[in-house]
């Protein structure tokens, strides 16, 4: 952690608003990505930034500053985001939740053709996974990008562990789908 960071926390501490701006600068880009994994478009990933921001700064106190900051800072954002989703009750029926658990567990992340993703860029990667549906975005993120098993995402949104894989399943199989459509049109050009 750089000294200047740990200054401002130091001020943020004693509720200096100055500061709190600096720290609001500080971790603007690491905290807006994380919050863009999760909404669709800026305005909405800027809501949650400023939310998630209000509980770091309200949480301060227990930040041990032996931490890195930006991911204590950052898991705070994803707790956010899970309680925006829940607040928001999306859980929408989007997904075929009709397959067996055999088949749940049978698909994994490298049947995504990761030779045509490398090929893709970021921007076409995010794309796709905003185009799935809420549900299977939120539990997909949880899962890939944040490390949470299904035991845990299902604690955290109210669901059954036997759903978050369906949920998870489904995103990868629509992944999957968007990735091979991409390969098609590649070839055709």
């Amino acid at each position: 952690m750089t000294v200047q960071l740990q200054k401002t926390i130091k001020r943020c501490l004693k509720h200096d608003q100055k500061a709190q701006f600096e720290l609001y600068q500080l971790s603007f880009d690491c905290l807006m990505q994380t919050c863009r994994r999760y909404k669709r478009n800026r305005d909405d990933a800027l809501a949650l930034l400023n939310d998630g921001f209000l509980k770091i700064l309200l949480n301060l106190k227990s930040y041990d500053a032996k931490q890195d900051f930006f991911p204590w800072a950052s898991t705070i954002m994803v707790r956010t985001a899970i309680d925006d989703y829940r607040k928001h009750k999306a859980y929408k029926k989007e997904t075929d939740l009709s397959d067996s658990d055999v088949e749940l567990e049978a698909l994994n992340m490298q049947q995504l053709h990761l030779d045509i993703v490398d090929q893709l860029s970021a921007k076409e990667v995010q794309d796709m996974i905003f185009e799935l549906p809420e549900n299977e975005r939120v539990v997909f993120n949880l899962f890939e990008w944040e490390g949470y098993k299904h035991q845990e995402i299902a604690e955290k949104l109210g669901v059954t562990e036997r759903t978050t894989k369906r949920y998870l399943r489904s995103a990868k199989m629509r992944l999957k789908k968007m990735i091979e459509k991409r390969s098609d049109l590649r070839k055709v050009i």
